[in-house]
């Protein structure tokens, strides 16, 4: 009997002088009497009975690795998002099948688009801008575009540019309806992030240690979505142009800022929308602020992201500012996207990080 631990999955036949036990495949116990010796029938059941709970102890926990196992390796997953909110994503994991793609939004100017994707020349496209009267549009993507890209990937997480700011989050929650009524078992989710920029790569780490863990596919999605809500989001303005053209900020505060030469600090509100929290004539302060934005918006050190519209000095010095701040402080540096310069304007930074 004490072979029996060994036996689950196998196929054969014990016998001894009470009991004839069939083992089949999954651990299953068939049991027959011998013909003879019936004085000892009581005490087989009693030793068979307790070896089967234990065979079938152990086949419920071997099922439950077997199930965790199945969600980390047996189905891919991808993470999908605007290029108004990139993420950070670090190499993939062992076994983990997972791949990062960007949806991109265009920018409009006259008669010429600017898809929003690697090669985009930035520099042309803001000169064109300047050059134009009305100063260009942008067109989120379209669920089409979002389908595209979630491709046949069984597990999907995409994250959009911050919905009181595009109509990127509510593009992608057509395109995942339109996904799920052709194939119901899918997991897709849509995360409206309520930020804009470049994500730290803590966020893209919170939903891997999760597959790698064979969490749910429910669990994963809540993790990342509670993360998201604690990355903080600064935005250092070059110019309120284009904000003030696509009614993201006040008139009168753009004719202002355009009249005095003003620059300003914003911070991303819960809802998603920009508050400006510092205005300053210039941009030779605008290192200072940011500190001090930094201090009031709880940063202690950690990962920091900077991206930036064609100010990479400008970056690399808030980048060595806030490392003689916080010691121990994380930052990396990164061109922003097409659509985060179009708002932002050239010498324009935005600051992530994770609570």
């Amino acid at each position: 009997y004490e072979m029996l631990r060994s036996l689950v999955g196998s196929e054969m036949c014990i016998r001894d002088r009470y009991l004839c036990m069939h083992i089949v495949h999954g651990g299953v116990v068939e049991m027959k009497r011998n013909a003879h010796n019936q004085n000892g029938e009581q005490k087989g059941r009693l030793e068979v009975d307790s070896m089967t709970q234990e065979v079938d102890s152990k086949t419920q926990s071997m099922d439950g690795e077997s199930d965790r196992e199945q969600r980390k390796s047996n189905h891919r997953w991808k993470l999908v998002s605007d290029s108004g909110c990139s993420l950070l994503v670090p190499d993939g994991l062992a076994g983990i099948d997972i791949d990062y793609a960007e949806v991109p939004f265009v920018i409009s100017v006259d008669n010429t688009d600017y898809i929003d994707e690697p090669g985009i020349d930035i520099e042309k496209m803001l000169e064109h801008i300047a050059n134009c009267r009305s100063g260009g549009r942008t067109s989120c993507p379209s669920p089409h575009a979002w389908l595209e890209a979630w491709g046949d990937a069984e597990n999907v997480i995409a994250f959009t540019l911050s919905a009181a700011l595009s109509g990127s989050y509510n593009s992608a929650i057509a395109a995942r309806h339109m996904a799920l009524e052709k194939n119901p078992g899918r997991n897709i989710a849509v995360i409206n992030t309520c930020g804009a920029g470049v994500f730290p790569e803590q966020l893209a780490n919170i939903i891997y240690e999760g597959i790698e863990d064979g969490d749910s596919f429910d669990a994963i999605v809540s993790a990342a979505d509670k993360a998201v809500r604690e990355i903080q989001v600064m935005f250092a303005l070059g110019s309120l142009d284009n904000l003030i053209k696509a009614g993201r900020l006040n008139k009168l505060v753009g004719y202002a800022a355009h009249r005095f030469n003003i620059s300003a600090i914003g911070v991303a509100s819960p809802g998603g929308r920009i508050e400006l929290r510092h205005k300053f004539r210039g941009m030779k302060k605008i290192y200072g602020k940011l500190i001090d934005t930094l201090r009031e918006t709880g940063f202690t050190g950690g990962e920091l992201v900077i991206s930036h519209c064609m100010n990479e000095d400008g970056a690399e010095k808030l980048g060595h500012l806030i490392k003689a701040e916080w010691l121990d402080a994380d930052v990396s540096i990164v061109p922003a996207s097409g659509l985060c310069s179009y708002y932002m304007g050239k010498g324009g930074m935005i600051i992530t990080y994770r609570e």
